[in-house]
């Protein structure tokens, strides 16, 4: 599965930063990047370890399963967005 995300008004020491930070891994910023929210989101302790499929989609899995969990049976999207913004 491919997604594209686009990162607005990244402040251009950051992007410098994670322009030299993809150097010294030899890889591009896209790369490094991709790395740094892989592992931020799966929350590896061992540093330089690399997450496996695995992990990856047991953390999703477990965030879909809370979030299901929390709207479970409150009907369509639209409205759990009315219900948030406490809309009738």
């Amino acid at each position: 599965m491919s997604t594209t995300l686009t990162i607005r008004n990244l402040e251009e020491p950051v992007k410098h930063l994670l322009r030299i930070q993809a150097a010294r891994h030899k890889r591009s910023m896209e790369a490094e990047a991709r790395d740094i929210l892989t592992r931020a989101v799966t929350q590896m302790d061992a540093p330089g370890q690399t997450p496996t499929t695995d992990t990856v989609n047991a953390a999703a899995m477990q965030a879909l399963n809370a979030i299901r969990g929390k709207w479970q049976g409150r009907g369509t999207t639209d409205a759990a967005m009315r219900e948030l913004r406490d809309e009738d």
